[in-house]
């Protein structure tokens, strides 16, 4: 019996060992681990993807701490680096990029010599891209940027600019896309001392502004904003509004706060003078997403340690108070227990609108990601429900921790083997939706060796084996 179980254990373990994933496929990925490090272990900051209408390509613009890279993966399996140019920033943490038309425009931040807004032209890629435009007078130092296509404007958030001064968010027109024009800013006097980050369509701006929350502005006259409305603390696990994204009919807003174990809020913003809270959810207790993108009737999450994370979103209101369904995964970082979160560290961006359907992802330290996701990214009754699932420590000396992941809240049973593979222990646990901890107390009286765990519902059986001390 003993014999089997090992066998069972060595034959299933492998797949919960590696990069977690549901309904997302990895088609490539692309690193090099030599390159300068900046706050510690970072690579990589964000990331963008870009659609050639002329030749039907399809490219990824990232970054490191020193300049910008170009991807062609009009071949999703096999990405190409087209060029590398250098930032005017050296050792940045933050690089941030958006597309008009078809050039890049790129900013930096938290960087060891100061930066500038840069514009490369991406006409002439797979062969090489063209530095049109690289200026400090605008911005010395801006943390991101956004441009509205629809208006031909740019928006520079956190905004350090020559001589000497700091906009919380300024505003351009790009009417010349070579060359930005100056049009206004939201005063720092009014609430948002500092913008983070923002979102914008229709002339209305979304801004988020840190610990102050999140601020609603009026701004087809770039010179006199007009204040709409706001979500001010204290609201659900408010912290460090960080970013957000609207709906496709612009009555949903989904928004992130930077805190360990905050999760992802949607409000429903149909009056816009009062928006009214839906549902707070996270991928897991003390997971930390980043930026969040609203496609479909999906939201796509990059969630620093547990990697990409996708929600079914449908029908918002329907959602109130609940915890949408996970319909995609893929953990880009696995360099942390499950369960076990330790800050900045994984998934930096994510980008889920190209037209070919591959998701593009940046991981901080494991470089750049291009996945495939299923044909409906929805689970069915016949998608494996266990998804994920570890021990740590192990090996333990009096205490340790099994972490399962689970698309569903359902009930699972607990087995615990010595290992003349004798059952010591067996319990129900109610697993909750997303990520459940589970103390293996019961190993406390027993002595030094090895065990085997099992977790089984009627579809499925994990194996681990631990070791104590």
């Amino acid at each position: 019996m003993l014999i089997r179980l090992i066998a069972a254990l060595l034959l299933t373990a492998p797949a919960y060992m590696v990069h977690a994933q549901i309904n997302m496929t990895l088609l490539a990925k692309w690193n090099n681990p030599n390159l300068p490090k900046v706050d510690g272990d970072q690579i990589w900051n964000d990331i963008i993807g870009w659609h050639d209408t002329v030749s039907n390509r399809e490219y990824i613009i990232t970054g490191t701490g020193d300049s910008i890279y170009f991807f062609d993966i009009t071949n999703p399996s096999v990405p190409v680096l087209c060029d590398v140019e250098k930032g005017r920033a050296t050792g940045a943490v933050n690089r941030d990029y958006e597309i008009y038309s078809h050039y890049v425009y790129t900013v930096s931040d938290r960087s060891t010599t100061p930066g500038s807004l840069q514009i490369f032209d991406l006409q002439y890629l797979p062969d090489s891209v063209n530095k049109v435009y690289d200026n400090d007078t605008f911005s010395i130092n801006t943390h991101t940027l956004f441009i509205e296509p629809s208006r031909a404007r740019m928006y520079l958030c956190g905004n350090a600019h020559k001589p000497a001064g700091m906009r919380s968010m300024a505003i351009f027109s790009l009417a010349n896309p070579v060359s930005p024009t100056y049009l206004g800013q939201i005063p720092k006097s009014e609430g948002c001392a500092y913008t983070h980050e923002m979102y914008a369509r229709n002339d209305t701006a979304f801004l988020s502004c840190g610990y102050e929350g999140l601020y609603i502005y009026d701004v087809r006259n770039a010179a006199t904003p007009v204040q709409l409305g706001s979500i001010l603390p204290p609201y659900p696990q408010n912290g460090y509004n960080h970013s957000s994204w609207l709906d496709s009919t612009g009555e949903f807003l989904m928004f992130t706060d930077e805190n360990q174990g905050l999760g992802v809020k949607i409000y429903d913003i149909s009056d816009i003078r009062n928006p009214d809270f839906i549902t707070v959810f996270n991928s897991n207790v003390g997971a930390l997403p980043h930026n969040a993108y609203w496609k479909g009737r999906f939201a796509y999450v990059s969630s620093y340690e547990d990697g990409v994370v996708v929600y079914d979103l449908q029908n918002p209101k329907s959602l109130k108070f609940k915890q949408p369904p996970l319909a995609g995964w893929y953990d880009t970082y696995t360099l942390n227990p499950t369960g076990v979160y330790n800050g900045f560290h994984g998934c930096w961006g994510v980008w889920p609108f190209l037209p070919s359907g591959v998701i593009i992802a940046s991981d901080m330290s494991e470089g750049i990601f291009i996945l495939q996701p299923s044909p409906t990214l929805s689970v069915d009754k016949n998608t494996p429900t266990l998804v994920h699932s570890k021990v740590y420590p192990n090996p333990f000396s009096t205490s340790t921790l099994l972490t399962v992941h689970s698309l569903t809240a359902q009930e699972v049973t607990l087995r615990i083997f010595d290992q003349n593979a004798r059952v010591i222990s067996e319990r129900i646990v109610i697993l909750a939706q997303g990520g459940t901890q589970i103390d293996l107390n019961e190993l406390s009286p027993y002595p030094s060796g090895l065990y085997h765990i099992r977790i089984e519902n009627n579809q499925q059986r994990i194996y681990h084996h631990v070791i104590k001390n």
